[in-house]
């Protein structure tokens, strides 16, 4: 093999070529020779001698050398060019001069890997330069004599921008102050004539705004068509003028960075050093810097062996990045710089090393802050009543954060960071939760939904879940942050008040239908009022006027009683019912109730009440017991048809258990619920309100007991209702109720069978004598009632209020007083105080539509005797008549 380039014959011509390393390749591609001056390992002849170079290069390489190879085989002309060799885990940069020889290639190989990081580093050190040039407001300009016009760029603020702008000389002159004019266009003559590098300071109007701006050339070019070409700098020191401070270089600029910046040989002198680098370790501006030894300054390098090694590092890896902490032996507040140390090769060959420091004490104490920051709230999530879990979704779905509530939740024993649902949960309910988070990967859009279950104490546990995505950037890969909130009395209040709504949307809808039934069930008797009054006024027939009247009288009692549960409704509502309680004997209560409703019972239905004990007497409202159980036989009547009704009561562990069972039609089982439940009409075909069972309740509970029903379709029903056994003595005496007694329209019978009306022979007696009544009635309707039912039998007078009621009663001086209670002027209870000053014997009977227990009470305290509720049945009125003119 022919080995030209060890042929001392061609060395000159060779070394005149280049001084690199050289290989000789022929048109194939083959290494045919190789003078190698470097250590790298793929320069050497072992690798690369006898060897095509084509299939040695790596694929990108080849595709950018080989055009250029076969350019120079082709046009046997030279050809230089920079190429990037990427090998293993290293990248080299080389310059390649191609030279033809013969029918081969010489190649003089020349590395620049060093040159080119530092050429990066010098762009870095450009984009650096950039913003000091917006920070210092710093821009470019050309002018060109032949077009006479400037062009701008930069960052002065005042008309530069980025992108290039125009403006001719003319009008770039109307926009300065008139009296700088001259000393601008004397300074633009001199660069138009030679190169000139005095800058010059003027200001221009712009916008309102006055500026200052300075500005110097640093190109002259003279062009071959006789113009010329001036470039420079020009800078907005508008800023800086009104400070009065003088900055006039970029390297002044560069010299205020805030980074440390210096320069050292490999001895460690210092050749370079920055403002800031001075402040810090406490050097003068003035000091002359080329005595110093780096190693004797800094804190964080103390010798020259430290120094040293910090340059081998900075070789070997083409820089070295490191912290330097304390590195000031003066400013002990500067925790620690994080610097980038370069090695730099001058053209010259002259070695240093450049160091660019950033102080970061104060991002250390914001980390420091952070992690205090961090540590509290991680201590408040913890301690939320919220389980929050977080999963890095590119690292299948592991988990990066669970906070102690989601902990005591899933009873995790380990720590899960690091591992992913299927380790912790079976493998249905980790898929489950796997496809739940794959879908707000996929989509990004979160998932919300309630869920209950139970707690690791088996209560139940209500969670708001969510899941929402949070994309990552390109330090940071996205997550799925998983929030489960225990909502569990939340949930069960608004379950509560959810049903509380639908109770009053019912209840509503009730109170709906219970008007329309009040409509029903008022004209119903109305009618038969209004119907047979009119056939009582036109019949001859005596028999018959009776019939009419008792079914009047029957239809009164029915609208009495609607009405009378209206009101107790009304009371019960509004939390104002009165109880009167007294000792009572059951025995007697039930016997008055049998006597009441024996003959309302319709036939072949029979009343019984059963033996109970006789001796028992409870602490009770009597009044309220005997409306409870008369409202549950009269409910009887309505669906028993035929066999029996019956009621009783017995002593069943320290609690009187009343029962009323009848043999009716019934209730279906899907109804027994409602029966309690206000305006509920189980049954429209049937008489009533609806009320009746619902004010039993209410009052049975106020008495401190509990009411319940069954029943059986075809069979029967059963009500029963508790008292609490009470035997408290009280002044009253027993079976006492309050000494006034609030009549009902019914006609008690007598022992004898005897109506009590029809009184004895010595009550005719009295009734025999001309009587005065004295009447105080303001409406004369029912004025004229009473004088239809006693004007025959008694004198009446009449008084139309209370004052004429007492001027009346001192001049007629009547045997009795019937005193209407609402009425003008005076009303009838101060009329009755005034009368009982006159008079503490003459009988004052109460008559009103007032008729609840304490507007009884009231009547009796103001004077009165005795009092009837109106509407007045004939009967009732003149057997209380009787009672008190018969005890005078």
């Amino acid at each position: 093999m022919d080995r030209t380039l060890h042929n001392a014959n061609n060395a000159q011509r060779i070394l005149e070529l280049t001084a690199d390393t050289m290989l000789l390749i022929d048109r194939n591609g083959i290494c045919v020779d190789i003078d190698s001056h470097c250590d790298l390992w793929f320069l050497q002849e072992e690798v690369l001698l006898g060897k095509n170079i084509f299939e040695l290069l790596p694929e990108r390489t080849r595709d950018k050398v080989m055009p250029v190879f076969e350019t120079v085989i082709g046009e046997q002309r030279s050809v230089s060019k920079n190429f990037k060799l990427e090998l293993k885990d290293e990248t080299f940069y080389f310059k390649c001069l191609m030279y033809p020889y013969d029918d081969m290639v010489l190649c003089q190989y020349r590395d620049i890997t060093q040159r080119s990081n530092v050429k990066r580093k010098l762009e870095q050190a450009n984009r650096t330069l950039r913003e000091i040039q917006k920070v210092a407001q710093i821009g470019h300009w050309t002018y060109n004599t032949a077009e006479n016009a400037f062009h701008y760029t930069g960052y002065t603020g005042v008309l530069c921008k980025e992108d290039v702008q125009h403006i001719s000389f003319d009008m770039y002159k109307q926009l300065m102050m008139e009296e700088d004019r001259p000393a601008f266009e004397d300074w633009c003559e001199k660069n138009v004539s030679e190169f000139n590098q005095e800058s010059i300071s003027y200001r221009i109007r712009l916008d309102g705004n006055i500026f200052y701006v300075r500005i110097q050339t640093y190109l002259r070019e003279e062009l071959p068509d006789g113009s010329c070409n001036i470039e420079g700098y020009i800078q907005n020191i508008t800023a800086l003028q009104h400070r009065r401070n003088d900055i006039n270089t970029l390297t002044h600029a560069i010299n205020n960075a805030k980074e440390s910046i210096f320069a050292a040989k490999p001895d460690g002198t210092v050749i370079f050093a920055n403002r800031r680098f001075l402040h810090n370790h406490g050097l003068a501006d003035n000091m002359d810097i080329s005595r110093l030894k780096i190693y004797d300054v800094a804190a964080d390098m103390p010798t020259e062996e430290a120094w040293q090694e910090r340059c081998r590092n900075a070789v070997q890896n083409g820089s070295n990045t490191f912290i330097a902490h304390r590195p000031s032996k003066i400013h002990k507040d500067i925790l620690a710089y994080e610097c980038t140390m370069y090695n730099v090769i001058s053209d010259s060959g002259e070695e240093s090393f450049w160091s660019f420091a950033h102080d970061i004490s104060e991002r250390m104490r914001y980390e420091a802050q952070i992690k205090r920051l961090n540590r509290i709230m991680d201590t408040t999530i913890n301690n939320l009543p919220a389980g929050i879990v977080v999963k890095e979704i590119n690292n299948d779905f592991k988990y990066v954060y669970r906070n102690r509530e989601s902990y005591n939740r899933d009873h995790f024993s380990d720590n899960p960071v690091g591992k992913n649902d299927y380790d912790f949960y079976p493998p249905i309910v980790a898929e489950k939760k796997r496809q739940e988070d794959i879908e707000v990967a996929a989509t990004g859009k979160g998932l919300h939904w309630i869920a209950e279950g139970k707690d690791r104490n088996g209560n139940l546990i209500i969670l708001d879940k969510r899941k929402i995505k949070v994309d990552g950037d390109e330090l940071s890969s996205p997550i799925i942050v998983s929030i489960e909130w225990d909502i569990t009395e939340l949930e069960m209040i608004k379950r509560e008040l959810q049903l509380s709504k639908e109770k009053a949307e019912m209840s509503d809808n009730l109170k709906s239908a219970f008007l329309a039934n009040m409509s029903h069930e008022i004209r119903t008797p109305l009618n038969a009022i209004v119907g047979f009054s009119h056939l009582i006024t036109e019949s001859d027939d005596a028999e018959e006027r009776k019939t009419y009247y008792q079914i009047v009288e029957a239809n009164n009692e029915r609208l009495l009683q609607l009405i009378n549960e209206i009101l107790d409704l009304s009371k019960i509502e509004s939390g104002t019912i009165e109880f009167s309680f007294g000792l009572t004997s059951l025995h007697n209560l039930c016997q008055e109730i049998h006597d009441a409703h024996i003959f309302r019972t319709p036939e072949g239905v029979q009343l019984v009440y059963e033996p109970s004990d006789e001796s028992l007497r409870i602490e009770t409202d009597k009044n309220r017991v005997f409306q409870v159980i008369s409202n549950l036989i009269g409910n009887a009547v309505k669906f028993t048809k035929e066999g029996s009704i019956k009621y009783g009561y017995e002593l069943v562990d320290g609690q009187i258990v009343f029962h009323v069972t009848d043999t009716g039609t019934g209730i279906e089982p899907e109804k027994v619920g409602r029966v309690f439940e206000r305006f509920a009409k189980l049954n429209n075909h049937a008489q009533g309100t609806g009320l009746g069972l619902s004010i039993c309740k209410s009052i049975v509970e106020r008495l401190g007991g509990q009411i319940s029903v069954s029943s059986i379709v075809g069979v029967g029903t059963t009500f029963t209702f508790t008292l609490p056994y009470s035997t408290q003595e009280t002044p009253k005496e027993v079976d006492s109720e309050m000494k006034t007694v609030l009549y009902k329209e019914e006609v008690p019978q007598s022992g004898n069978g005897i109506s009590a009306n029809e009184g004895t022979g010595k009550e005719k007696v009295h009734m025999t004598k001309q009587i005065c009544i004295l009447i105080a009635e303001d409406t004369d309707s029912n004025y004229d009632l009473l004088n239809a039912i006693l004007g025959k039998q008694y004198r009446l007078v009449r008084a139309n209020d209370g004052m004429e009621a007492v001027l009346l009663y001192d001049e007629v001086k009547p045997d009795l007083v019937l005193m209407d209670i609402k009425m003008p002027n005076l009303d009838g209870l101060e009329a009755t105080k005034i009368i009982r000053e006159l008079s503490a014997t003459v009988p004052i009977i109460a008559q009103s539509a007032f008729a609840y227990e304490h507007d009884v009470k009231a009547a009796m305290e103001a004077g009165c005797n005795d009092f009837i509720a109106k509407p007045i049945a004939q009967s009732k009125l003149k057997e209380v008549i009787n009672k008190w003119l018969t005890t005078e």
